[in-house]
């Protein structure tokens, strides 16, 4: 309940904070200094220490994994914070604002953290959902930026309708909205029963980016500000799929529908990975073939739904961490530029060395190259899905996907390095090179001691 708590109060405090602080870096700072404060919140709800403990059980509940995933995604965002320092007030002059749809749109990831019935679980979607259907149109002078608003909303809405019918069957075929009690429904609704699975899942997909809910996704992420399309495509896809693990826990394993689960995941994983991977292939923006990728690796996330466990709880967060430092590099660097095509990448190797390093290490971790966080990212999603025999062919095609990567993220470094050409970017100041060199300790030492996480996340905290 702190994180909860703590997350509003800070976008309060950030909204009102706008009257009277005129200085981008001191908002930038005070909203540093609130993400602690909430990481501090969340570590005081893992010892037990929470505001309103027990009053609101039916609606809120302690999840220890739960408010572990906040607390990383929460550290996440301060790295984020840090990095886009000064991308902030490019896009507008209510910078104080951004910050605030921020924090609410964590305050929706905190409820989803820690939700015990459906409702609060639509609850805790719409709060993360609605401040990026208005920061997604931040930009008032791109006629782009507003279109990304408007499919993302208007998308959004849709899929609310979906979440909320899927609630409704389960309703009906159960009596209860509760999580844990999900299971035992009425077998004369089993068919409502489980077409509101379907349906609740379907909608946690288009969250996600997976096909074949993914249609927004390319026009969205490439209208909106480049800042918060960093913002959207991890920490948001993380709070999503924190979400989805969680509900999906109260799945009933009836041996008799595992299949049938079994086949709509893999369906929808195949669908995800191609399109993510082609689309990508042919794109000339180097945006949105970022969008595209990102849909891609929404594909290998799937994996860990597979099989619910602390493992595929683990390997859910480990990717997440590891796709989100390696996203919020490039697509900082992409900021860089105005029009942020391959031709924009040419001679970045010499012109500035710390921030084309740091791209590279990025990319080949999103390509899953060994060595990197990246790598055993995908090999712990791919080993949730290899729990099963008959998903052999399903990972053999997301081996080849992955291969298939290694073509359009290579071809972003070939440019950076062995494209003749000059690039006038400037060098980036102390601080954002020192969170760069970061950013790239981060994900090569997850690359070589994967066990870090697994050792400091020990069994209690599931």
């Amino acid at each position: 309940m702190n994180t909860i708590i703590l997350s509003a109060l800070s976008g309060i405090i950030l909204m009102f904070s706008g009257f009277y602080i005129k200085n981008n870096r001191a908002l930038n700072i005070l909203s540093v200094v609130l993400f602690f404060g909430m990481i501090v919140g969340g570590i005081f709800d893992l010892k037990g220490c929470s505001m309103f403990a027990g009053k609101f059980d039916n609606m809120i509940g302690q999840s220890l994994y739960g408010v572990s995933f906040f607390i990383a995604l929460a550290g996440l965002a301060i790295f984020y914070l840090l990095l886009n320092k000064d991308s902030f007030g490019k896009v507008g002059k209510h910078v104080a604002e951004y910050y605030a749809l921020i924090f609410f749109s964590f305050t929706g990831i905190a409820v989803l953290a820690q939700f015990h019935n459906l409702v609060i679980m639509f609850l805790g979607i719409e709060l993360m959902s609605i401040p990026m259907y208005i920061i997604a149109g931040t930009n008032k002078e791109s006629l782009r930026s507003t279109e990304a608003s408007v499919k993302y909303f208007l998308m959004g809405a849709f899929s609310t309708g979906i979440l909320m019918l899927g609630v409704t069957f389960l309703y009906g075929a159960t009596g209860t909205f509760m999580v844990d009690q999900l299971v035992n429904y009425n077998k004369d609704f089993e068919t409502i029963y489980y077409a509101g699975w379907c349906l609740i899942i379907f909608a946690f997909c288009f969250k996600v980016s997976a096909a074949p809910f993914h249609a927004w996704t390319p026009d969205v992420y490439d209208g909106t500000p480049t800042v918060f399309t960093s913002f959207m495509s991890t920490i948001i896809k993380g709070g999503s799929f924190l979400g989805f693990i969680l509900v999906l826990k109260s799945f009933p394993t009836n041996v008799e529908y595992t299949e049938y689960y079994r086949l709509l995941f893999a369906s929808i994983i195949i669908l995800t990975l191609f399109i993510g991977n082609f689309g990508a292939v042919s794109q000339k923006s180097v945006k949105r073939l970022m969008a595209y990728s990102s849909i891609a690796q929404a594909g290998f996330m799937l994996f860990v739904l597979f099989n619910i466990n602390s493992a595929s709880k683990e390997a859910l967060m480990f990717y997440t961490i590891a796709y989100s430092v390696a996203n919020f590099i490039i697509f900082y660097t992409i900021d860089q530029f105005k029009n942020p095509k391959f031709d924009s990448f040419i001679g970045l190797g010499k012109a500035n060395p710390v921030l084309a390093a740091a791209m590279t290490i990025s990319l080949i971790s999103l390509a899953g190259i060994p060595l990197t966080g990246g790598f055993f990212a995908k090999f712990m999603a791919l080993s949730i899905g290899g729990t099963n025999d008959k998903n052999l062919f399903l990972i053999v095609i997301a081996l080849v996907m992955a291969v298939l990567s290694m073509y359009y993220y290579f071809k972003i470094i070939n440019y950076m390095y062995f494209k003749k050409g000059k690039n006038k970017l400037k060098t980036q100041d102390g601080l954002t090179n020192f969170l760069l060199i970061i950013g790239m300790v981060i994900l090569i030492v997850m690359g070589i001691f994967p066990g870090i996480l697994s050792s400091f996340l020990q069994t209690p905290m599931w």
